[in-house]
């Protein structure tokens, strides 16, 4: 018979280590608790202090051609982004404040009034509830004082659009909380690309065991052997920034193409930005629940590349993002087991 699990459960607010410990744990750093990966309270827990909190990127001003253009999501929160007529970026919970139905029931639309199917209630580009049917004559009812719940936006000079789900009016401020993260996209023209496609697939794992992946490529020459032919994998580095890490790797060697080497930036807590000659695009790794994760992805397409041309390059990076996600479900199948605990951090 098998031996029980070990794994510990000690509470979040006692599991400290001791002087010694710590000193262990700096020569020999280890992962988080496998618990960390599975647990649901955890995971209430980081919706709260990370997802509630942090600057996110949702978006990008490609998607948006004239005033009235909207697209809508979810990253934990239920919103929707639309350009307004002053060509300011609004951002709101997808929630009206009548019935909590949600006003926007499409990805993408245009319209510069968003009105909930429920009971008419319609509003405008900035949130202002512009009708709410028999409710002129109801005695105290300000339409005013009923406006979409705004969410926080920050636009990056590259058009990244961020939101920030924040509930106070003063969130941290974007340069606090990833210091130089644009100077990363210095040589990024987004005006060089046009908005292609997207796609959506849910995988039955924690968003972070597919973010811990992202962070390293210890296992590229194995997992993913479209990247050892194309890419040298020896000379393969991140470097950790403010709530970000920029990843480089040459071409190898062998490449007879005079494409440029691809450039991957992380964007804390769950996005990767990869930029190409050809094209570029974003994964989200949105969080469900503490067991399941949608992964989202936006692609853009060099204006002066066919589409067509473009599918066809996009085949070895669906690849690898196939073959992440396989080894994502394989890997929180074992974390859910409870028999493994901690594992080496490199």
């Amino acid at each position: 018979m098998a031996p029980a699990a070990t794994e510990r459960t000690t509470p979040l607010d006692t599991d400290r280590e001791s002087p010694a410990e710590n000193a262990r744990s700096q020569r020999n750093p280890k992962t988080l608790p496998s618990r960390w990966n599975r647990d649901e309270g955890i995971f209430q827990l980081e919706k709260r202090a990370i997802f509630s909190k942090g600057w996110l990127l949702a978006s990008h001003t490609s998607r948006f051609t004239k005033p009235g253009d909207y697209v809508s999501g979810n990253y934990v929160f239920d919103y929707f982004i639309i350009l307004d007529r002053d060509g300011n970026y609004q951002a709101f919970h997808n929630v009206c404040r009548h019935r909590a139905f949600p006003v926007v029931t499409k990805a993408i639309g245009s319209t510069l009034v968003v009105g909930c199917k429920y009971h008419g209630w319609s509003y405008n580009a900035k949130g202002a509830l512009v009708k709410a049917p028999k409710f002129d004559t109801v005695p105290g009812f300000d339409k005013s004082a009923n406006g979409l719940f705004k969410v926080h936006t920050h636009v990056t000079e590259h058009g990244f659009i961020f939101l920030n789900f924040d509930a106070s009016p003063t969130p941290v401020r974007f340069e606090e909380h990833f210091g130089q993260l644009s100077y990363e996209w210095r040589d990024f023209n987004p005006d060089k690309y046009t908005y292609a496609y997207s796609w959506q697939v849910e995988g039955d794992y924690n968003w972070k065991t597919l973010m811990d992946g992202y962070q390293e490529c210890y296992h590229c020459s194995i997992g993913h052997p479209g990247f050892a032919k194309t890419l040298d994998l020896n000379q393969y580095r991140v470097t950790p920034l403010q709530n970000a890490a920029r990843h480089e790797v040459p071409n190898a060697t062998s490449r007879v193409d005079d494409e440029t080497p691809p450039t991957f930036t992380f964007v804390f807590p769950t996005t990767g930005v990869t930029v190409t000659d050809t094209m570029w695009y974003s994964m989200r790794t949105v969080p469900i629940s503490a067991t399941k994760t949608r992964m989202e992805y936006d692609v853009y397409r060099r204006k002066t590349v066919p589409y067509e041309e473009l599918r066809e390059f996009m085949k070895f990076y669906e690849q690898v993002e196939q073959e992440d996600y396989d080894l994502c479900v394989a890997t929180q199948r074992g974390l859910n087991a409870g028999v493994y605990s901690q594992g080496m951090r490199a």
